[in-house]
């Protein structure tokens, strides 16, 4: 019987730590999670929404509602697999105490203000990001189109094949 006891009381002393590295895994991913949503989700569903309506600006209204459709359950999709990815990552790397920390910089007045200001399409610190990063794209551009262009009497230079796809898991 006291075999018995000694036994149970050390499985138990045992399992304490292993529970409490799960709940406190549980508990980074679930601050990282609402760190993600937080902040690069936010920031990236806020351009994406801009991007999407510049797009679809020109088009006739019933291309545009399908193409709206058809881009944002696959914003959606891709959402769901960033939010899930970053989180654990980010929970991998960083201490609770750490996310705990990040989560209250992100909730600062002044960070706030600051992501507001560059989150504006119209603000002037848009305009000028916009512009400057419109600008190193096209140059960019350019030079691949150059770079790229067949040499004379040369043949064309195929485009290099795409990664493979990722195995599934």
């Amino acid at each position: 019987m006291n075999r018995l006891i000694a036994t149970l009381c050390l499985g138990v002393s045992l399992s304490l730590p292993l529970a409490a590295r799960a709940d406190e895994a549980s508990d980074r991913v679930a601050e990282a999670t609402s760190l993600v949503n937080k902040t690069l989700i936010k920031n990236l569903q806020t351009g994406f929404n801009v991007a999407l309506e510049k797009t679809v600006a020109p088009m006739p209204e019933s291309r545009a509602e399908a193409v709206r459709k058809e881009l944002s359950d696959e914003f959606e999709k891709q959402r769901g697999l960033m939010i899930e990815g970053l989180s654990k990552e980010y929970a991998q790397k960083f201490t609770l105490a750490e996310l705990k920390h990040l989560d209250e910089i992100y909730s600062d007045p002044t960070y706030l203000k600051f992501q507001t200001m560059n989150a504006d399409p119209n603000s002037a610190v848009t305009a000028i990001s916009q512009n400057s990063v419109t600008k190193l794209l096209n140059m960019l551009a350019v030079a691949a189109a150059t770079d790229n262009a067949p040499k004379t009497g040369a043949p064309p230079v195929p485009p290099p094949a795409a990664p493979p796809a990722p195995a599934p898991k």
